[in-house]
């Protein structure tokens, strides 16, 4: 990693801190068996853009990044292990760590795992998103 691809965590708390909005509509897309999302993301009173990336099959997830590849916060539903080997089980959130990247993860009950739609809402409204688009669900969320 170059020191221009280098991010500390103070500037990713920071992002994560910041109001934002996504100025376009939401959509979900069907990709082989797999609905996806993605919106770009303005950070208020910076220059920053970020990327929210959705993601749903059999489990789904929300994942907030910077400059591409680093994890503000991703949300998922399921088995993680820690690098310290703690087990969490179920609903969890990752988080930029200087040492682990984003491999970290803490237990949360704060997003929806049984409805997608609110689950998308939650984790906006978590992470100080604003929606300044229609939210389009797709009909066959709930089947795949």
């Amino acid at each position: 990693m170059t020191i221009s691809e280098m991010v500390s965590k103070a500037e990713i708390d920071r992002l994560y801190d910041m109001n934002k909005v996504i100025e376009d509509d939401w959509s979900w897309e069907v990709v082989g068996p797999n609905h996806v999302g993605e919106a770009t993301v303005y950070c208020l009173n910076s220059e920053a853009i970020l990327t929210l990336k959705a993601w749903k099959r059999r489990n789904y997830g929300f994942c907030l990044l910077y400059k591409g590849s680093k994890v503000v916060r991703r949300w998922d539903d399921g088995r993680h292990e820690n690098p310290d080997g703690e087990l969490i089980e179920g609903s969890h959130k990752h988080f930029w760590h200087p040492e682990y990247e984003d491999a970290k993860a803490y237990p949360v009950d704060d997003v929806s795992t049984d409805d997608v739609d609110q689950a998308f809402w939650d984790f906006l409204n978590e992470c100080k998103i604003e929606l300044k688009g229609n939210y389009h669900r797709q009909n066959t969320l709930a089947e795949a």
